[in-house]
């Protein structure tokens, strides 16, 4: 006999930052409903469990990135990728979130119904080396994967790649036993990725270069927010993240309108133009127009 279907309030597909997120909400201004988290890997984090790349660390400050119901205590204001992977699990721990997360189980299929007003969810479970297929059904769907391919990442297509003799390694599926001391490394583009990754390879590689199709806005700042430093010696901790949360929020904002409407006061403070750089700023006033 066929066990009876699941139905539940809320289904959030994913158990990283945003389902974490989610979750909690629906635990503290939907106690009565009913819900779970589905996630497809075996851990708890999502990006910052699954990338392990030298150098993984936030890409943006972590009062802007962390929970406003648990405001972020590390020094760090740019964290390193594990420092991240401990806040969510602790979050979710503490916030009662853990228990309702399915792990190893990925969503297969959604098909919403007019009629009933309900999702209608087929779901694979990885028992270990055995699938079993199930089916669940919601009145709300809640998507928090992200936007990354876990099993497939996105690989452009280079001309010649395939002649290329040396080790070709995409960072998403990061070899631990790489060893890239002594050896000459090119970074093909200048994302988050490459720019948390290139200073944790400049050390024991040889050369490192950064190929980029057009060059960006880049400017060097503290992993140490001084400012939140300083709320957090003479303010309450609630008032303190408030106030730095919202210097992060403006700071930027304001530096992006500047390279957007004022090019050339964006690319003279991108450049540096202290006089210890000459080098820096002539090859910035030579190459860095960037295309917005």
């Amino acid at each position: 006999m066929a066990s009876p279907i699941e139905h539940l309030d809320v289904a959030i597909i994913g158990a990283g930052i945003s389902g974490i997120g989610a979750a909690h909400r629906l635990l503290t201004e939907c106690p009565g409903k009913t819900f779970a988290l589905f996630d497809a890997r075996a851990a708890i984090g999502g990006t910052w469990d699954l990338f392990r790349y030298p150098g993984i660390r936030s890409d943006s400050d972590m009062y802007t990135l962390s929970y406003p119901w648990r405001p972020w205590t590390g020094r760090d204001a740019i964290a390193d990728g594990s420092s991240i992977l401990s806040y969510l699990q602790d979050t979710a721990e503490d916030a009662g979130v853990t228990p309702h997360i399915r792990f190893n189980t990925r969503l297969v299929s959604a098909n919403f119904s007019s009629t009933t007003s309900h999702w209608t969810l087929q779901l694979e479970t990885d028992g270990g080396g055995d699938s079993e297929r199930r089916t669940v059904t919601c009145s709300f769907l809640y998507s928090c994967t992200g936007y990354y391919n876990y099993a497939a990442p996105y690989r452009p297509d280079l001309a010649g790649i395939e002649d290329f003799t040396g080790e070709v390694v995409h960072p998403q599926f990061w070899p631990e036993s790489l060893d890239y001391a002594g050896k000459q490394v090119v970074v093909i583009g200048s994302g988050a990725t490459a720019i948390s990754l290139i200073p944790s390879l400049v050390d024991d590689a040889a050369h490192v270069t950064m190929l980029q199709r057009s060059p960006s806005y880049i400017v060097p700042v503290p992993r140490r927010d001084r400012f939140a430093a300083a709320f957090r010696k003479v303010l309450p901790p609630r008032i303190a993240y408030t106030l730095a949360r919202a210097r992060n929020v403006v700071y930027p904002l304001s530096f992006y309108q500047l390279c957007t409407r004022l090019p050339p006061c964006g690319e003279g403070v991108s450049a540096g133009p202290g006089p210890q750089h000459p080098q820096r700023r002539e090859t910035a006033q030579r190459s860095l127009h960037p295309r917005l």
